[in-house]
Parts: structure tokens; sequence; C-alpha cells
């Protein structure tokens, strides 16, 4: 790419380092200090230089701040930036690079932009490799003029096995409809006086936690009318001491030198944000990187300045802090306040899939019918389970294959084990999903953990009650746990750390992030009649539970039942479907009992209604033409059906 280096003479020593790093990288670089370019600097050439580069790149520093010819540089760029915008609100055009420590309230508009940081030797590594993922996203963009991409720090995924359709690699997610609603949420929060001010943005791996990120430090309303002030810091680029020092990472967020988290520090960062009359916003990203003791000093650190601030009286003055996890540990709690605001990024549904589908379609110049958009949106969604990283992965697919006949292509097995299987293997069933913080790399852990995820994929929720009957009825699971070494308790405690959960979660079982869970599921049951003969098991196992239940749980249970002889029947068969379902629900129904809590009518109506609400069970039932009502009044009406 074209990439105009904007830096202050007082940094040409790391300008030229930076230089030859780009040119080594194959980029075109216009640099004042390169042979030719030296002298005559005047506006008209600077103005023509930046209206044809792909990148205006910022080397930050106190003397660059200081530069009269650095800021006029900086309107030119800001200007472009606004006219490529208007075009395509997901263009990236400006990147900072900050090469020397500066305060955000001194570096003006610079402070809204994620900078790269490079201020030490420690951090030179990470900021070559950010800085490299940050060219090739807006690589791809400026590749794809139109296109619904934006800024996304997804992790590149890994090439097809030999023998595949290639799959051109990625770097970043589509925007997706329902994304936008979740902006829409926190965004509303950060600018309204009463809040929420403080967020946790968490999902497993590969949700697009980084790019939501990202796309909140850019936004318009954190600009106008008062820009705020922002600080980024992304803990997997970062040096691996900042996760255990919270005075160090204190520091990172406010651009603060402290000794320790005394109060004294707390003082001055507030006063700091103070002076500058505007609203600050810290952006952590990674954050399940944080020891406990980190994320507890880090809490509670924020929470006094926070109050300091807020105590200032200044109208529009706050302080805001995101922080992006795969986990939810630590950071639970209404105290210290102020409390973190949860945000659960979700999957993308069919028809979320089915617009992306619509926009490739024109971004191609196909006139792709709306029928067979609809087909394939089916289909994506079946193979993909609607996460957005391996959709994205799918979307690069079909793109690569020009479309050809994807209804017949999409529906052959082998897509599974084409885009599927590398991203399960390589996205989910990982250390850094899998294993706690607190332990090692290993791998009879690993395996274990592995094993419990291939058996509980079969439930919606689980309890130790379910590693236990597996305990006793799969050597399998039985001979990975002796393994490892662990007890039940041993495992479950690490369950809970996993990634791959759905958090957050207020409820005495746990349950898989369903999307996970359903994708999991068909890479460890691989044929129609094992999946069958395994739902049919967990659905005695799961009767067995239910009846040891009390109150609205023996509904849980009931609900859960009916899903498992669902699944286990499939629609193959609408008269055996319907002949054991209600069979099921006869029975269900019968053995409730009501408690000093709820009577047998209250009970059976929140069957109904648990049963109408329940995503994965009602297009099961709609395969047979009147099922659901039918087993409703049955379930209403045991006996007298």
């Amino acid at each position: 790419m074209n990439i105009f280096l904007s830096y202050s003479d007082d940094d040409w020593p790391v300008a030229r380092l930076i230089t030859e790093w780009l040119d080594r990288q194959g980029h075109e670089i216009f640099n004042w200090h390169q042979p030719g370019l030296r002298g005559g600097r005047f506006r008209p050439e600077i103005e023509a230089a930046i209206s044809r580069a792909d990148v205006f790149l910022v080397l930050l520093s106190p003397g660059f701040l200081r530069s009269d010819w650095c800021g006029r540089e900086v309107d030119m760029a800001l200007e472009r930036e606004q006219a490529l915008r208007e075009r395509n609100p997901s263009t990236t055009f400006i990147v900072v690079l900050k090469v020397t420590a500066v305060a955000p309230v001194t570096a003006g508009v610079l402070a809204s932009y994620d900078l790269l940081d490079m201020t030490g030797a420690d951090y030179v590594e990470a900021a070559f490799g950010l800085l490299a993922e940050r060219l090739a996203r807006i690589h791809l963009v400026r590749q794809q003029p139109g296109s619904s991409v934006v800024n996304g720090r997804e992790k590149e995924l890994v090439p097809p096995s030999s023998g595949a359709e290639p799959v051109p690699n990625i770097a970043k997610p589509p925007v997706f409809r329902n994304r936008e609603d979740e902006l829409y949420k926190v965004l509303l929060g950060l600018t309204n006086a009463g809040g929420p001010h403080f967020w946790l943005v968490v999902s497993p791996p590969q949700l697009g936690k980084t790019w939501f990120l990202e796309r909140i430090g850019v936004d318009n309303s954190l600009v106008s009318p008062v820009p705020w002030v922002i600080s980024s810091v992304n803990l997997r680029g970062s040096p691996p001491g900042l996760c255990r020092d919270g005075a160090a990472l204190l520091g990172r967020l406010f651009d603060y030198t402290p000794s320790a988290e005394d109060e004294e520090t707390l003082f001055s960062i507030a006063q700091a944000i103070i002076s500058t009359g505007r609203p600050h916003l810290c952006l952590l990203d990674s954050a399940e990187l944080l020891t406990g003791e980190t994320v507890s000093s880090l809490r509670d650190s924020l929470s006094q300045i926070y109050h300091l601030v807020q105590d200032a009286g200044v109208a529009g003055l706050r302080l805001a802090f995101i922080a992006a996890s795969r986990r939810d540990a630590d950071w639970k709690g209404v105290t210290p306040a102020p409390r973190l605001a949860p945000l659960p990024l979700t999957e993308f549904h069919t028809d979320v899939v089915e617009q992306a589908l619509h926009d490739l379609a024109n971004e191609m110049g196909l006139p792709i019918p709306p029928s067979l958009i609809r087909v394939n949106a089916a289909q994506v969604h079946r193979l993909t389970e609607g996460l957005p990283a391996l959709l994205v992965r799918c979307l690069q697919w079909i793109r690569a294959n020009q479309w050809v006949a994807m209804d017949r292509r999409l529906a052959d097995p082998r897509r599974f084990d084409e885009l599927a299987v590398p991203y399960i293997k390589d996205e989910l069933l990982t250390s850094a999903s899998l294993l706690p913080a607190s332990l090692t790399d290993s791998q009879a852990h690993m395996e274990a953990l592995v094993q419990a995820y291939r058996v509980l994929t079969l439930y919606r929720l689980f309890t130790q009650s379910h590693l236990r009957h597996y305990l006793e009825s799969d050597d399998e699971f039985r001979a990975a746990l002796t393994a490892a070494r662990w007890v039940l308790p041993d495992l479950w405690r690490a369950i809970g750390e996993t990634a791959l959960l759905k958090r957050p979660l207020n409820e005495p079982w746990q349950e898989i992030h369903a999307a996970i869970r359903r994708l999991l599921y068909r890479y460890f049951y691989r044929t129609e009649s094992e999946r069958a003969q395994a739902h049919s098991e967990a659905r005695l196992f799961i009767e067995l539970w239910a009846d040891g239940q009390i109150g609205t749980e023996q509904v849980i249970g009931m609900v859960e039942c009916l899903w498992h002889e669902s699944v286990a029947v499939g629609s193959r068969d609408p008269a055996e479907m319907e002949r054991r379902l209600a069979e099921s629900a006869r029975k269900l129904s019968s053995s409730l009992r009501e408690s000093s809590a709820f009577t047998l009518p209250e009970l059976r109506t929140f069957v109904v209604e648990r049963m109408a609400d329940d995503e994965e069970l009602q297009p099961a039932l709609r395969a047979v033409p009147g099922l659901f009502g039918r087993l409703v009044a049955i379930v209403e009406r045991p006996v007298e059906t």
C-alpha cells in the first residue's frame, strides 16, 4: 500500500526503523527523508501525497505535537478520512503509532484513535505485529470498495487442508446487523449522564470483542460535541508482566508513570482528567489474561478515580471503562461501584446471514435470486452456527468459488470438514479456550476437558450430576479424568473457568454457549445414527435428573426431555415424532409435583411458556403441522388427553 509517514524531525531514528520495516513488507512509503523528497516541503505536494495515500501513519511524540507541519498534515489527513468515510463508513485512514510517552490529554484529536504503543524495547515487536494486522485489515477494505468490512482484529484462520478449494486468509469480519444494536446500547450508556459507564463485553473466542472495542473507539458520538480522551490496551499484544501488575496497567491506561496504586497516584490521575474538562474512556481487551488479584486492584482503583471525577461536578465530565473478556470471573459483583454492566456478544441468526449474503452478491456484481440467497443463508447458518469468525471464513469461501453451485456444495458434508473442523481445532479446543489460567499447559488436563466437552455438548444445561453419570458409563471419559489425576470437583472447577461457556449465567447449573455447543456436537458425533443414539441415552438420564428436582426446576427438566426426544427421533418420520413426543409430554406432565410455591396448573403453564420460547425445540415441532398445539393440550390436561 501507499503509506504517508508523518513524524517530527526529532523522531527520524525511529522513523527510519519503521520505514525499513514497511519497505520489507512491500509497502510504498512517502518519507521526506528519502532521496528525491528532501527540500521543497510545501503544501501542494503534501496534499497530493496524502490524497494518494492508503494510510496516514502518525509517529506520535511530544515533538510531533509541537511541530506546526505535523499539525497541518493531521488536518489534511482528517479531511481525507472524513471524505473516505462518506463513501464507506468502514474506512480507516489514520493509524497512530505512539513512539514516545504522550499523555492523552495533550494528544488532541489523535487521542480518540487506538494508539499502538511502541514506547519501550519490550513493546517494539508487539507494536510491529499489531501494525501489520492493522495494515492488513485496511488493505482488505481497500481491495473491496463498498464492502461491509470494518476494523476488527481477528486471528488469521488456518489455510484449508491439502486438496481443498482455496480459502483466502481473512483479517476482520463484516459488519453484521445485530452488532450495531449492541454498539448502540453501549454508546447510549457511555454518553448518558445516568450511565452505565462501566461495561464488561464478554463472549467466547472469535465472536468479535476486539472489533467491538475498536468500533466503539472511533464512533462519532465520542467525537462530537466534545471529543473524548480514549486510551486502549490489548493485553494479548503487551508484555506478560502487565497482566500481574495493577500499577503498571493503570499507568498504561492513563499514560501515567505511577510507582504504586496508592492514593496520591489516584488523586493525580483524577486531577489530570478534571483539568481537561473532557470525558475519558479506557478500553481493555483480552482481559481474561489478568490475574484475579490484578482485576480486583484495577476495579478498586478505577472506582476511586470514577468517584473523584464525578464529585468534581463538571457537566459532561466522566470516566468510562470497557473490558472485553472471554470470562466474567472476577468482574462480577456490585462492589466496588460502579458495577460493570454485562454485554454478552451473540451469534448471528439466519436473517443476519441472509443480509450478509445479499451484500456479498451485490459486491461481486452477481444477480443471485433472493430465493437462492435464502436457501444458501440457511445452509451457511447450519454450517457455521452463526459464529462470526467461521461465518466470515464461509463467506470468503463463497467469494473464492464465485458462488458456483452453492446450494449443492454447501450441503456437502465435506464443507464441515474443510471449514468448520480447522476452526474447532485451532480456535475452540485449544489451551487458550479450555485451560484455566491457574493450570500449566498440561496435555492430560486438556484431554480431560476435551472429553468432558464431548459428553456435555449433548446437553443444553449441565451439573456435576451429568459428569458423574458419564464417569460411571463412559470409559474414554473416565480414563481421561484418571490420566489427569483429577477427581470430579477438580474437573468441575476447571470447566467453570473455560472460555466456551455462556456468560453471564446466574443459574445453579452451567451452559455451553449455544452456537459453540451445536458446532461441537456435530464435530464429536459425526453420523445421524450416532447422534440419535446419544440423544436417546441423554434423554433417559435427563428424565431421572428431572425426577429429583422440585419447583420450577422440574419444568426445566421436562422441556429438556422433550428437546432430547425431538432430536433423537428427528423429523424424518412425522408420525413417530408425534407419537413419542406426545407419550413423553403426557408422562412428564403427570409426574409434575406441586409445592408450597407453585400449583400444578402454574407449573404446567410455565412448561407451555418455556416450550413456546424455546428456539431449538420450536423448529423441530414446526416440522409436524399442529404438533405444538396438540402437545400444549397434553401438557395442560395429561389425564384427559
